[in-house]
């Protein structure tokens, strides 16, 4: 624990509250550095070594160092098509006083990678002899001693080092080893790293859930991290909520295996026993890193295998994995960290962080204009799928906790430069038909790929005016100012109503349904067109009454009907498409148009040609029709002016 009073870190202390009661550990705030390195100073690997052959040995990592068994090439070699002959022969040469030389005599031919001839000091090219009749050819400029000849060993020789110890072997190493007459090598054999989930709620995939249970996906995730980092993962069955189990399961595990990885149980619930059971069967080293999210994580030894309890939130544990676990890997082939250079973006949106820890932000990479622009995902160490849509890392130091939007910042890799710069980022209204397009767009034009967020018109428009991204989803109207050099692209015409859960008592078809007492309403966020429209409606039709009950927001249509469905929200406002889908009521209210709005620059891209075809393509059509509730007549029409408005004044009513 960090002591307030004397600022040095201290380790978390036992703290017991009675024979009845659970025991309690308080985490520790040591920072992420020195906790790695307490771990790693606990470790002593001793790796086991096996001999493979070298046709078999891709991605494998080298016990010692490899040294060639023979010299390449192993005698001198010509490194040209053309003629071998002794330099001698070819003395006076010029073009107006040519030599000729006769074949067998003077010269023999020779290709590229031939041995040379036991008289031949040198090789002179095909094209620069001029080949005469009766096997004579004739020279214009004298030869230069071993010129065009590839000395023995001029690749490797003999003895020479052709690997260092600790190399993991590529394709290319592979052919340099047979080369150097490397049949077989001597490799690290990889850690056997046991993973084991805990919790009784938890159910492996393959088996039905009932009630109040969960999907176990985090050892999956792990075994696959760690097949990466060159390791065998050993998935053991997951472990219940009782301090026996768990005990029996540590030691057995930490007595097969050379590191052990325990999944949850390692903050301060009621249920967490892991920090107790581990100090119980071995020795901790600490329970707790200043980092978020992450920072329950535990370190600690049984014997000599080194044992980190995660955190069970999916981010939580992925991180500290990062922190920990791979470094542990290394550690074992005794290689050093590959750490990428850093992206640099500047910052679309304002990030801000806590006091006392660092803080590792999931952020979404646009790449417009040549630049990078960054902004930050959803935060929480339980959003997995802020993880599968994050582009980078944006690490913040304790002492920071707020950078502005415009700072230019570094940020950590999570997908590569190329994958980034082929996607584009489509903002504004939210659509179930949109979400479509990002999957078509990848099989129709190959190499790209689509990044969908929800933020409203609004925020939107804001985005693509600082280059945060590439085009903005709209419904209904544009102001006809601000939008110079704009294109607008039809998407389709969508029918927009009531949904209303199987909860409530009777279905909701227009606003005078909705303020009924006690509804539960999933509204649109602020900025939204259709949060707008509703309010519009409620002012002209009830005197801006606001529905009874409670209300909340959500971005995406889908999922508010998915809490319809789910029987936590009673009626939200959406698109029929998104009520069919979970076979929710559904009334009509209106119809609009759904739009995209792109520079022209970005149209007349590769990319923009790519996002025009997908909704140009029969596949768009065969989704709305089978979504439900489009008209998709226009789909992929310009709208020219973008701006222009139709006869009813933007309105599409049914």
């Amino acid at each position: 624990m960090l002591c307030w009073i004397c600022g040095e870190y201290s380790e978390g202390e036992w703290n017991d509250q009675g024979e009845d009661s659970l025991q309690k550990y308080r985490l520790d705030t040591i920072p992420r550095e020195v906790a790695r390195n307490r771990l790693l100073n606990a470790v002593t690997f001793h790796p086991r070594r096996e001999t493979v052959a070298v046709i078999d040995a891709r991605g494998r990592v080298t016990a010692g160092p490899v040294n060639a068994r023979r010299s390449m090439p192993p005698h001198p070699a010509a490194a040209m098509d053309g003629i071998a002959l002794r330099t001698k022969v070819t003395r006076g040469a010029s073009p107006t006083r040519p030599v000729r030389l006769r074949e067998g005599r003077d010269f023999t031919y020779i290709n590229t990678g031939d041995p040379l001839p036991e008289n031949a000091d040198s090789v002179v090219m095909i094209e620069k002899v001029n080949i005469l009749e009766g096997g004579w050819v004739e020279l214009v400029e004298p030869a230069l001693p071993w010129k065009h000849v590839r000395q023995p060993g001029e690749d490797v020789a003999a003895g020479e080092v052709v690997l260092p110890a600790g190399h993991r072997i590529r394709p290319v190493d592979q052919g340099a080893l047979l080369a150097a007459g490397v049949e077989q090598l001597s490799v690290l054999c990889p850690p056997r790293v046991a993973i084991l989930p805990t919790g009784s709620e938890m159910v492996p995939p393959g088996l039905p859930l009932q009630p109040g249970q969960l999907r176990e996906f985090n050892s999956t995730v792990l075994a696959g991290f760690l097949e990466e980092c060159g390791a065998v993962p050993d998935c053991r069955g997951v472990v219940p909520d009782r301090e026996e189990a768990l005990r029996e399961a540590l030691v057995s595990a930490a007595d097969r295996c050379d590191i052990l990885v325990v999944n949850a149980g390692s903050s301060a619930g009621s249920k967490d026993f892991t920090p107790r059971v581990l100090a119980e069967v071995g020795e901790i080293l600490l329970h707790g890193v200043a980092a978020r999210p992450g920072r329950p994580v535990v370190l600690a030894m049984i014997g000599e295998t080194p044992v980190i309890g995660l955190p069970g939130y999916p981010v939580s544990a992925y991180l500290a994995f990062d922190w920990f676990v791979r470094p542990l890997i290394r550690h074992w082939y005794r290689s050093g960290a590959a750490a990428p250079p850093p992206l640099l973006a500047r910052l679309g949106r304002e990030v801000q962080g806590g006091p006392g820890a660092e803080d590792f932000i999931r952020m979404r990479v646009a790449h417009v204009n040549g630049r990078y622009t960054a902004f930050p995902l959803a935060r929480g160490g339980g959003v997995t799928m802020s993880m599968v849509r994050a582009d980078a890392w944006l690490r913040l130091p304790p002492e920071t906790t707020r950078l502005n939007a415009g700072e230019q910042v570094e940020l950590e890799w999570v997908r590569t430069p190329a994958e980034i710069e082929r996607t584009l980022v489509l903002t504004g209204c939210d659509d179930p038909l949109l979400d479509r397009i990002g999957a078509m767009i990848g099989r129709l034009s190959p190499g790209w790929s689509l990044f969908r967020e929800y933020t409203g018109q609004n925020e939107g428009f804001d985005l693509l005016r600082r280059g945060g991204c590439h085009a903005v989803a709209i419904q209904g109207d544009l102001r006809e100012e601000g939008y110079s050099g704009m294109i607008r692209i039809r998407v389709a015409e969508r029918e927009m109503g009531w949904i209303t859960a199987p909860t409530a008592p009777e279905p909701v078809s227009g606003v005078e349904d909705l303020i009924r007492s006690g509804l539960r309403l999933i509204n649109r966020p602020p900025g939204s067109a259709t949060r707008d429209r509703l309010a519009q409606l409620l002012d002209e039709q009830v005197g801006g009454r606001l529905p009874s009950g409670w209300e909340r927001t959500e971005g995406s249509h889908w999922k508010a009907a998915a809490s319809l469905a789910g029987g936590t929200a009673d009626v939200t406002v959406g698109p029929r498409s998104a009520a069919e889908a979970f076979g929710l009521r559904w009334r009509p209210a209106w119809r609009e148009p759904l739009d995209l709005v792109l520079p022209r620059s970005v149209a007349e891209s590769e990319g923009g040609k790519a996002l025009i075809e997908t909704l140009r393509s029969r596949d768009l059509r065969e989704m709305a029709a089978q979504l439900g509730g489009y008209d998709d007549s226009r789909a992929g029409e310009i709208i020219d002016p973008p701006f222009a408005k139709n006869s009813e004044g933007g309105r599409w009513e049914l």
